[in-house]
């Protein structure tokens, strides 16, 4: 069984079809990449996995989309909000908008790692930074304490990566991470 199954999905917002027809399933362990000219699907592609396609005015009209052999088009938004983060990341197209701008970075970070690991707030900082170090992030320690308007853009995407690792999920979705 594959980790996530997308079966001949089919979007509609406000009454146009941009997505129609569309299925690729990933396995565990393995990497898929969506290539396509701007404007072509991909991220409404990844907002129908993360069922974030409602804050678009979206909606799928037809297909399946399964995680780990739970069929997510028809899970209530409770149960989408425990999967989202823990076994589903979602790293943005643009970590400007991603970020609170009046959190640290840290802080931001850290957040992943007490909601969904349990982890004391002292472990969960620990963590985050291990993280930023592992994504070469220099000086981590310093960068953790932070906000985002103190970062270059590169580096806020980082942060953004390093939210989507924090609670070691099982899938990642990057939308055009680089």
């Amino acid at each position: 069984m594959a980790l996530l199954e997308v079966s001949d999905l089919s979007i509609n917002i406000h009454g146009i079809r941009p997505l129609d027809g569309i299925s690729f399933s990933v396995d565990k362990g393995e990497i898929l990449g969506i290539v396509g000219e701007s404007g072509s699907g991909k991220s409404l592609t990844a907002l129908s996995v993360m069922g974030l396609l409602p804050l678009i005015g979206g909606k799928i009209d037809r297909g399946s989309v399964a995680f780990d052999g739970s069929d997510l088009t028809h899970m209530p938004e409770p149960e989408l909000r425990k999967l989202r983060g823990k076994r589903i990341a979602f790293i943005t197209q643009n970590p400007m908008t991603s970020l609170d701008p009046v959190m640290r970075v840290g802080a931001q970070i850290d957040q992943m790692g007490t909601l969904h690991l349990g982890l004391s707030p002292k472990d969960a900082s620990a963590r985050s930074i291990e993280i930023m170090e592992k994504l070469r992030i220099p000086e981590a320690a310093t960068i953790y304490h932070h906000y985002p308007h103190q970062l270059s853009g590169g580096m806020k995407q980082r942060i953004v990566i390093a939210m989507a690792l924090a609670a070691d999920p099982d899938l990642i979705i990057a939308d055009e991470p680089t």
